[in-house]
């Protein structure tokens, strides 16, 4: 940053919404000069997309799926091709939303790169996500808000799920190029699977040496969108049915326990693997160890959204230069706090509640 920018940056930092006549104006430089100041204040990522958001220090963005989540409960036994009474709840959610307000709530800086409709669905998605900042998330025309309809049994175990995701399948790498600056400039980078393969694949593969990056699948059925080069992948948080999915993808021996299947993965070049088995606990493989650690017994009132309130406890760790065993138990004390709650990202979070 020579001295020209650096005045530039400073008034940036002053007042986010100065325009560029203003900083002609009181640097006594041309418009035409300021554009190319600023031009180039945006390639280097010390500028960031809209209103000239700084770039001040570490921080992660999240990938992926934001929706409106609704529950819908029973509380008698389930039967097909019949009318089942249940108790309908509505949230927002999605994987990589979720995962940004848990990270957001425990004040590490978190912005969040989705799509949203132009509907009601989009207004109740940022009423419910105010922490989070969402200057590199897109609203599309044409296109709705995405959703996610869980049928949960009377000992709240999730039955199955219905998802209408078509609007993550728009994503273009257009659309990418827009918040090339936000993707740049991220310490941690955590996508879901929700985005199209050739746009998860160009992240995937761009990925700047000295970032960290992370993959949090949302299914076993999206985890075809992740390239078969995963040499630039960092972390891998699955769950058993993805892992299975993926050896599959791989033509790994699906005989195989866990731990084998994971060390197979390894080959592929993803350097730390964590594979989370509910209740049972999370096994994990890194480049120097490999281990299990046991779930943290929990009360549980609502399954939904504990997996991704493991990741986000796991990469509060990681943000935080933890090792991947301590970020696993930073995980599984956010997964329990998460699941003694009826909400899919527990409120009035702060960092006591990894002192379990």
């Amino acid at each position: 940053m020579n001295a020209k920018e650096q005045m530039i940056y400073e008034l940036i930092r002053n007042n986010p919404y100065i325009t560029q006549l203003e900083l002609s104006e009181r640097l006594n430089i041309s418009r035409s000069a300021i554009a190319g100041y600023i031009s180039s204040l945006t390639r280097s990522g010390d500028i960031v997309g809209r209103a000239y958001v700084l770039n001040e220090g570490k921080k992660i963005l999240c990938v992926g799926g934001a929706n409106i989540d609704r529950k819908a409960k029973l509380d008698q036994d389930f039967k097909w091709r019949d009318s089942n009474p249940v108790y309908v709840t509505e949230s927002v959610g999605g994987v990589a939303r979720n995962v940004a307000e848990n990270l957001s709530r425990l004040h590490v800086s978190t912005s969040l790169f989705t799509a949203t409709g132009y509907d009601q669905e989009s207004e109740k998605m940022w009423l419910g996500s105010s922490m989070i900042d969402r200057s590199a998330s897109l609203q599309k025309h044409g296109e709705r808000t995405g959703s996610y309809t869980a049928v949960l049994d009377a000992e709240n175990e999730m039955m199955f799920a219905l998802a209408d995701m078509d609007i993550y399948d728009s994503i273009t790498l257009d659309d990418l190029n827009k918040v090339a600056s936000h993707i740049r400039t991220a310490s941690i980078l955590i996508l879901d699977t929700n985005f199209p393969e050739n746009v998860l694949q160009e992240i995937i593969q761009n990925k700047r040496k000295e970032q960290l990056l992370a993959v949090v699948p949302v299914s076993a059925k999206k985890i075809n969108r992740l390239p078969e080069n995963l040499s630039n992948v960092d972390y891998l948080i699955l769950n058993n049915d993805e892992l299975d999915a993926l050896v599959e993808r791989f033509s790994i021996n699906s005989a195989l326990d866990v731990k084998e299947k994971m060390l197979e993965l390894k080959k592929h070049g993803v350097k730390n693997i964590i594979v989370t088995l509910g209740k049972k606990g999370v096994y994990y493989v890194t480049k120097v160890e490999e281990g299990f650690i046991e779930a943290v017994p929990a009360k549980v009132k609502d399954v939904t959204g504990a997996g991704d309130a493991f990741a986000a406890g796991f990469f509060y760790a990681t943000f935080h230069e933890k090792t991947v065993l301590e970020a696993c138990k930073h995980g599984l004390c956010l997964a329990k706090f998460t699941l003694e709650t009826n909400d899919s990202v527990a409120k009035n979070l702060d960092e006591t509640v990894f002192d379990l």
